[in-house]
């Protein structure tokens, strides 16, 4: 069995105790993530049929880790994909920002932002 940075968050993820099966989540995300990658929490709900609130406190735990790093993509509201373009802060996003699928201007993009996290 390959060594896994996800395993350091076993501990606290079971100290929480959240409603996952922890074995199970660890497996997935040292299956599918690499260091680099981009975890979407709604990913993790469907794929692993865990509740989206649990699936963001278990990458917060992974946050306190420094098993990943928590970042915003912006969610444009006319073509329903993201920006592409990514912020450390909600003090880092601009006024407006330009989808670079539809062209369209995402005003108050702030109010578009979701959570996603990258690997370490």
């Amino acid at each position: 069995m390959r060594s896994s940075i996800f395993v350091k968050a076993v501990p606290l993820l079971k100290e929480k105790k959240l409603n996952i099966d922890c074995d199970a989540v660890i497996g997935f995300l040292d299956q599918h993530y690499r260091s680099g990658q981009w975890i979407y929490t709604d990913a993790l709900h469907r794929s692993l049929k865990i509740g989206i609130v649990d699936a963001y406190e278990m990458m917060e735990v992974c946050v306190e880790a420094g098993i990943v790093e928590q970042n915003l993509q912006i969610y444009c509201p006319y073509c329903q994909r993201f920006t592409g373009i990514y912020y450390k802060t909600l003090f880092d996003i601009p006024e407006e920002v330009g989808c670079v699928h539809c062209d369209n201007v995402v005003e108050k993009p702030a109010e578009h932002a979701i959570i996603i996290y990258k690997v370490l």
